[in-house]
């Protein structure tokens, strides 16, 4: 029943494009005055209305049309020639947002036709570009990979510039996971795709990359679809985003915690969802790993909380999220101890299963760990 409605929004998706294309090379061939141009202009609007929810995202990743970041395979021609129009025009990606008017259809359409140059912003449509800067040797199995330098500097400018009075560029981070989930596509070993803590400055930036292309990688090994990836690796960069919330010295202090310094530090989470549910278009699952990720398999950890008397269970994303938060902060440099191998992490998580840890989880992370290729 569910890949049935799936197999039903694509096809929408299809007849959209479809439309939107037979508009744009009837405006191309003729002029906007032409006799078809309206009623043309008007199935695009109409077809429009049956997969628009908030908004509609068209890019262009790796020569595929990615919509809503559902990537739209065995395309056809007018997929195809939707690419390589935006192509000419130099633009890789539309956001078109609820409301959109007849109006502004005929505007885009009459821009896409045209030669791209100066496209103007509307009220409801904006034209934009995908800095997708992929690493350049992918299937060179002796390089060392990482995810692309842009993107590590995409997610340091987000987080530092985040704080309790302005919104997270969600914008941002979604491009940064779409990155991600496209370079699992041609990049098998996962050890290759975590970044190194350089400096102790860069711990909190490279930590939530790190933790999100982990959490992903997870997701994708249990066969969840390209939407829940895309959840997931949001959450996975946010986590800690509570952390802003906790004094600097706290969060920066390179000796051991006092009792009251790390009961300051266990508030992260609630301060982290609390601030997540005010930001528009995170995906729902993102203030709920905030707040989840240090609370334990068997109901420990913190924050504390109860239900009907009984310890509450992490969900699913939050229990992931947690695998890849720990094992990323035993392998990285710290001022107060060096970093830890890879096999004895796995081997500690082992023993903390059922506790810590799902153990059907930590058995599925600890086989594409020891299958993944190392180097």
């Amino acid at each position: 029943m569910i890949q049935e409605v799936i197999e039903e929004a694509i096809d929408d998706i299809k007849q959209f494009i479809t439309s939107l294309m037979v508009a744009i090379s009837n405006c191309s061939l003729y002029t906007k005055e032409h006799e078809a141009f309206d009623m043309l202009a008007k199935r695009v609007h109409l077809n429009l209305d049956k997969i628009l929810m908030n908004k509609l995202d068209i890019m262009i990743l790796d020569n595929e049309l990615v919509i809503n970041r559902t990537p739209i395979r065995d395309s056809g021609i007018h997929c195809k020639n939707l690419i390589n129009r935006l192509k000419k025009n130099r633009i890789s990606r539309i956001y078109i947002d609820k409301g959109v008017s007849i109006q502004e259809i005929k505007q885009m359409i009459i821009e896409l036709a045209g030669s791209g140059r100066g496209l103007k912003k509307l009220p409801h449509i904006r034209f934009g570009s995908v800095d997708i800067n992929m690493v350049a040797s992918m299937q060179n199995s002796d390089e060392v990979l990482h995810p692309a330098p842009k993107d590590l500097e995409k997610v340091k400018d987000i987080i530092q510039s985040a704080s309790p009075f302005k919104k997270l560029n969600v914008i941002g981070l979604e491009e940064v996971v779409v990155n991600f989930i496209y370079t699992f596509k041609k990049e098998a070993g996962i050890l290759k795709l975590l970044c190194p803590v350089k400096t102790y400055d860069e711990y909190t930036y490279t930590h939530a990359t790190n933790v999100a292309v982990l959490s992903v990688f997870q997701a994708q090994s249990l066969g969840l679809g390209d939407e829940i990836l895309h959840q997931i690796g949001i959450a996975g960069l946010l986590h800690d985003v509570g952390k802003m919330f906790v004094s600097k010295e706290i969060v920066d202090k390179k000796g051991k915690l006092t009792e009251a310094e790390f009961a300051e530090m266990q508030n992260h989470p609630l301060h982290g969802a609390r601030y997540l549910l005010k930001i528009d278009r995170l995906p729902r699952i993102a203030p709920v790993v905030a707040y989840e990720h240090h609370m334990n398999y068997d109901g420990s950890g913190y924050p504390r909380h109860s239900l009907n008397g009984k310890p509450q269970k992490q969900q699913l994303y939050s229990q992931i999220v947690a695998i890849s938060d720990f094992f990323d902060a035993l392998r990285s440099n710290r001022p107060y101890r060096k970093e830890v191998d890879t096999k004895e992490i796995l081997a500690l998580m082992k023993k903390c299963e059922g506790k810590y840890f799902n153990p059907f989880l930590i058995d599925n992370f600890i086989k594409i760990m020891e299958t993944s290729p190392q180097n």
